[in-house]
C-alpha cells in the first residue's frame, strides 16, 4: 500500500538521519557520518517534494526542513573537501608530487566544516524529527488510498519522463542541475518501489535513474576537482607563488577527464527518459 511505503520510507530516513547527527556530534570528521547526513537531508526534501502532490494533505513540513537545510550545507563542505582531498591524491600519485597550497586550503575547509558541525549539534536539536513520521501518518491516514498510487506516478511522469540532457557544450550549472533531477528521481521511484506495477516502465525509469546519477556523480567529482584546481592555481599565480609545471599537467589531466566523463554522461541521454 502506498501510504504503508510512505511512512516506513520516511520513518527509515530520519532515523538514519538523527543517528548520522548523533554521530557527527562526537566526530565532525566522520566521514560516513557526513556522508550520511548530506544524503538524508536530499532524501527528505525529495520525499516532501513528492507527498506534496498528495491532494488535500495539509502538512507543513518546513521548520522541519529548515533545521535540517543548514545540517546539508554544512555537510556540503566537508564531503566535498573530503572527497576532493582524496581524488587529488590519486591524480597526484602518477606526477610523484604533491600539490601542498591545494591540500592546505581543503584542510583548511575541512577545519571549518568540522567546527560548524560541532556548532550546529550543540545548537540544533534533532529529535523533534523522530515525531515526523508519526505526524506525517496521522495527517496521511486522513487522505483516501484510492488513486494515490496513480497521483504520485503521475507527478513522476510529467516531472522526469520528458528529461533530456543539455549539449555537452553546456557548463557544469547545466548538467548540475540534471544531476540533481535525476537524484530526485531516484529517490522518489525508490520510496514507491514496493508499490510499483509490476509491468510498467517505472522499472526502467528507475534503473535509468540509479544509472544517470553515477554517471553524473563521476562527471561531478572530476568536473568540481578540476574547477577547484583551476582557482587554486589563479589563486596561487596572484599571490605570485612558485607554480611547478606539474600543476598545470594536473589541470590537463582533469581537464580531460571531465570532458570523457561527461560525454559517457551524453551518451545516457540518446532521448527522453522511458
Amino acid at each position: 500500500m502506498v501510504k504503508e511505503a510512505l511512512y516506513n520510507y520516511l520513518l527509515s530516513e530520519t532515523t538514519a538521519l538523527v543517528a548520522a547527527h548523533n554521530k557527527l556530534a562526537l566526530k565532525p570528521r566522520d566521514h560516513a557520518a557526513v556522508h550520511e547526513q548530506r544524503t538524508g537531508v536530499k532524501k527528505l526534501r525529495a520525499f516532501f517534494d513528492l507527498t506534496d502532490n498528495i491532494p488535500g494533505l495539509k502538512f507543513k513540513y518546513g521548520h522541519y526542513l529548515n533545521k535540517v537545510r543548514m545540517l546539508q550545507a554544512i555537510a556540503g563542505v566537508a564531503r566535498d573537501a573530503q572527497l576532493q582531498t582524496r581524488a587529488l591524491t590519486a591524480y597526484e600519485k602518477p606526477l610523484s608530487w604533491r600539490f601542498g597550497y591545494a591540500h592546505l586550503l581543503l584542510q583548511e575547509k575541512q577545519a571549518v566544516a568540522a567546527a560548524l558541525t560541532v556548532t550546529a549539534s550543540k545548537r540544533l536539536k534533532l529529535s523533534s524529527l523522530k515525531e515526523l513520521p508519526k505526524i506525517f501518518k496521522e495527517h496521511l491516514d486522513a487522505i483516501p488510498e484510492q488513486r494515490l498510487n496513480t497521483l504520485l506516478l503521475t507527478y513522476i511522469d510529467d516531472t522526469y519522463g520528458g528529461v533530456t540532457a543539455p549539449s555537452t557544450k553546456a557548463g557544469h550549472v547545466e548538467w548540475h542541475s540534471l544531476r540533481k533531477k535525476m537524484k530526485n528521481a531516484y529517490y522518489q521511484l525508490t520510496i514507491l518501489k514496493d508499490v510499483l506495477p509490476p509491468t510498467s516502465h517505472y522499472h526502467k525509469m528507475l534503473a535509468f535513474a540509479k544509472k544517470a546519477g553515477e554517471l553524473l556523480g563521476n562527471w561531478h567529482d572530476s568536473s568540481e576537482l578540476y574547477l577547484f584546481v583551476q582557482a587554486t592555481i589563479r589563486k596561487a599565480k596572484k599571490e605570485k607563488l612558485p607554480l611547478p609545471v606539474k600543476a598545470m599537467q594536473l589541470l590537463k589531466i582533469l581537464k580531460q577527464e571531465s570532458q570523457e566523463r561527461l560525454a559517457l554522461c551524453a551518451l545516457h541521454f540518446p532521448g527522453r527518459i522511458v
